[in-house]
């Protein structure tokens, strides 16, 4: 959650700037169609530029963002499933009866307890980074939505929540170790559901629902009508130009004959 903000924080300041720069590419658009001078069409192309540089720049933003929600996923799903070795093994290990089992059972049932809080938060995490990539990466939004989903359908908080009563109620050892085992290929369905995610990276075509990347879409459509609209008066006043001088060269001739 921590290496989250800075990135989110990132991602702020990059929309942030985009939307200055789309201000001042629209007010130089807006100026370029008032002034009606030859050097119009020259601002409007500039504007468009800067347009053009802002939807690229928003769509790279957006697309990182994804692959770096993806791969922090996976780094905290392999975490979480190393983690639930090591209890698997100490689980195993666990003493026959006493004092001694007793307070293995508490210490492992302290480790289910934070191991099922960081897999809760991985799961918002998961929900989250699916809504917000969407957009641009389809395909990789799916199968972090279906990861969180398997979260839910193998009921894997659930199960680690259970264990822990098995270890510290003292049940046999074998169906301790059954239901560890359990746990652990839920998190290899997990793991395998990410790497699909990461897989699918890049494989979407983008679709153009984000806010401030659609503003600047249809600036640069509006500014690409009015370039041509521009440009389309420039050509017609060069034009008119030039018949006026040859008529007054014309004129001017006929007097001195």
């Amino acid at each position: 959650r921590r290496l989250e903000r800075p990135a989110r924080e990132q991602n702020r300041s990059v929309l942030q700037e985009s939307a200055r720069r789309m201000r001042d590419a629209a007010d130089a658009m807006r100026r370029a169609a008032a002034s009606g001078d030859a050097g119009a069409a020259a601002q409007a192309t500039s504007a468009l530029k800067r347009l053009r540089d802002i939807e690229r720049r928003l769509q790279d933003t957006r697309s990182a963002r994804a692959e770096r929600d993806v791969k922090d996923a996976i780094r905290q799903a392999e975490e979480l499933a190393r983690e639930q070795r090591d209890i698997s093994e100490g689980v195993q290990g666990m003493s026959p009866a006493g004092d001694a089992r007793r307070e293995q059972g508490r210490q492992l049932g302290e480790r289910k307890d934070a191991l099922e809080s960081k897999l809760a938060a991985l799961e918002k995490h998961l929900d989250r980074s699916a809504a917000d990539s969407g957009s641009e990466e389809r395909e990789a939004s799916r199968k972090l939505s279906e990861a969180a989903s398997a979260i839910r359908d193998d009921r894997l908080r659930d199960k680690i929540r259970y264990s822990k009563w098995m270890v510290t109620r003292g049940s046999s050892p074998e169906q301790a170790q059954a239901m560890e085992q359990d746990i652990a290929s839920g998190f290899d369905n997990l793991t395998k559901k990410l790497g699909e995610a990461e897989a699918a990276l890049g494989q979407s075509t983008p679709d153009p629902t984000g806010e401030a990347l659609e503003k600047a879409r249809r600036l640069a459509r509006g500014m690409e009508s009015l370039q041509e609209r521009m440009n389309e008066k420039a050509s017609e006043g060069s034009e008119g130009s030039k018949g006026s001088g040859s008529e007054g060269s014309q004129e001017s001739q006929e007097s001195q004959g």
